[in-house]
């Protein structure tokens, strides 16, 4: 991770880590349940993305997603795939 074009040392990343785990501050509309559309239906992530990832900040955020090397999850809770 980067700040200002600098890399951080683990202990940096860690005290951002606790931060996020600790701030107050609710999801906006459509956030929380933002990981599952990628685990729902494969037609219905498609129009997702299509409709709420063609341009703009998500599509940037999307485009790092997708490239980055591994991905943390910091939600509490765990989810299911029903069978």
């Amino acid at each position: 991770m980067f700040y200002k074009d600098h890399l951080l040392e683990p202990c940096e990343l860690q005290l951002q880590l606790d931060e996020i785990i600790r701030d107050p501050t609710q999801p906006a509309y459509g956030e929380e349940h933002l990981a599952a559309l990628t685990a729902g239906e494969r037609t219905l992530w498609a129009e997702a993305r299509d409709t709420y990832f063609r341009s703009g900040g998500n599509r940037y955020s999307l485009e790092a997603i997708e490239k980055a090397a591994f991905v943390l999850v910091l939600d509490e809770e765990e989810f299911e795939i029903g069978t």
